[in-house]
This record gives structure tokens, sequence and C-alpha cells, in this order.
């Protein structure tokens, strides 16, 4: 098994630096003035982000402008600074970074929290910049706590004082997490599981092999299988099968999508392999399953290419 590199370590600590220094930054002088929430009512458009964790962006400098659903239909929004707007699990947004904006952008997974810097000086022709870190393993009580109550207050209402605190205390919880990455983070073996996990997440609609994933983690395909099986107590066909599982039933759920095209985008080649695997961890078949399973979005049939799908 080959280490990770001084240079790839060296880089993940100083992003950790950035990001941190810009956030304590951020909560020192500025109070989060205004919270959107975003909907899954709507169909996602072409090239939105869909998760099934909730996602959080916060305005750090400028302005932007994200297409989200709201009531229905699809709105506008445009935040600026000290505004924030929380993305709940399988709703989605579209960002135009069209102008200059730095935002900060938190996903809250299972067993991990990305969070990125997103700079833009504005400009069709200029490039995103995306700063790049994570809180990995099963994050502390009281971050989740946070999130849980900021999660029920919005549901009430994103208006209230207490969402904009619990907003506020949730990105200092954050940052403490980012600060104190030891009490955070777990022995070397739960962290790269977590990480091929992660990938696997990311990357679930491609034709993913332990091979191919083990050569891009610099992993003998042997220890990958070991990981999982130590880490995950199951085997690596199986995690990824239940990754692209869970996105073919929300998929089945939401769109009047062929089963091939539902094959193709979960990273299923063979249709009947497809149906095949469905059967055996659901026990019955995807046309059974549609029919018996209620849609959360509103009916439609959206592109194959082009939606961007974050970590699951």
């Amino acid at each position: 098994m080959r280490q990770r590199a001084p240079k790839t370590i060296a880089r993940q600590n100083v992003a950790t630096q950035i990001v941190s220094a810009r956030l304590e930054q951020f909560l020192l002088c500025t109070r989060v003035r205004k919270i959107y929430v975003a909907e899954s009512s709507v169909p996602p458009p072409v090239l939105a982000y869909v998760t099934h964790f909730p996602r959080l962006y916060v305005l750090m400098a400028g302005s932007c402008a994200l297409e989200v659903a709201q009531k229905g239909s699809v709105r506008v929004i445009r935040p600026e600074r000290g505004e924030a707007v929380f993305v709940p699990e399988n709703a989605w947004d579209k960002p135009d970074w069209l102008k200059n904006v730095q935002v900060l952008s938190l996903l809250f997974g299972s067993k991990h929290i990305g969070i990125s810097l997103v700079e833009h000086k504005g400009g069709p022709d200029e490039p995103v910049k995306a700063t790049k870190t994570n809180v990995h393993g099963t994050y502390d009580g009281l971050t989740q706590s946070i999130l849980h109550s900021l999660m029920l207050s919005l549901a009430e209402s994103s208006e209230s004082p207490r969402s904009r605190l619990l907003t506020e205390s949730l990105l200092h919880s954050c940052l403490s997490l980012l600060k104190s990455p030891a009490k955070a983070h777990q022995r070397k073996a739960a962290h790269t599981y977590e990480s091929v996990c992660l990938y696997i997440q990311e990357n679930f609609q491609n034709s993913l092999t332990r091979e191919s994933v083990a050569k891009h983690f610099g992993l003998a395909p042997n220890h990958v299988s070991r990981l999982f099986h130590q880490q995950g107590q199951s085997k690596f066909h199986d995690y990824l099968n239940a990754v692209r599982m869970r996105r073919s039933k929300f998929m089945l759920r939401n769109y009047k999508m062929s089963l091939k095209e539902v094959a193709a985008a979960c990273g299923y080649s063979d249709v009947a392999y497809f149906c095949r695997m469905f059967k055996k961890n659901t026990n019955g078949t995807p046309t059974e399953y549609r029919a018996v399973k209620p849609s959360i979005l509103s009916a439609g049939k959206p592109p194959l290419a082009g939606l961007r799908w974050e970590q699951d």
C-alpha cells in the first residue's frame, strides 16, 4: 500500500487553515441576517445539485443568484453577504457564479462534513476557485444536535431569530471541529475507508470496480476489500450496489424515466442485471416499486445528462 504523499497532506492542511481563518473572520464581524430554504417540490433542472444530505451555503462576500424550488415553482433567489441558503436532503439548487462572490458551502454527510470555500471574480470567462476541506468521522453530538434543531426551526419558519442564531451556532461548531481535527479524526484505516466510501458516493454513476478505486487511492485491491470487511463489515461490491440502489429508488419515485435510463444513470450498463440486483435488494422489481411508492416531486422526465449528483 502506498502512503499518502506528503504534498497531498500539506495541501489538505493548508486548505483547512484557509477555510478556518475565513470562517473565523466572518463570524467575528458578521451576523446571519436572513436564511433562504430550498425545497424538492419541483424536479431538478439540468446542472442542478442534488444530494441525500442537507447542505448550507453562507455568503461570505458579494452576492450570487441561485435557482431553487419554492412552493411548487422554480424561483431565483439572490442572497448577499451575511445571508444563508439551507438545502434539505433531496432538495436541489442551481447556482450562478457570474458575479464577484465568495461562498462557504457545507455538506453534512452521515460520517463527514464536506466544506468548500467557493470564490469567483465575476465574468463568464473567469474560473471558479474552490478550496475544499472536510471533517472525517462521525462528527460530535453537539454539532448533530444543532443541525437537527436548525432543521426543525426552519420547518416552522426561516425568518425567526432562532433559525438565524442556530445557523450561527452551527458555523461556530464546525469551526471548532476544523481547528481541533484530532477530536474528530479516527485512526488511519477508518479515515481511508471513509475516503473510499465518499469517492464511491460521488462517482457511483461511472464504471467503478474494486481495481479502479484501488488505483485511484494508490492501494492494493485486496487492501480495499480488507478495509470494507474490517471497517464496514461488508463487501466492496455490496456497498457500491447499496449506493446505486438508493439512488435508483429516488429516481424511480420521482421521474418518468425508462428502466434503461435509470439503470444507466446509476452505473448499470445492463438493464437486466440492474433489475436482478434491484429485486435482490428490495424483494420486488423496479416497476413494482415505482407503482407503490408515491412521488415526492412533480412528475417529470429530466435529461439523463447534466444532473450533478453530489455525495450520497
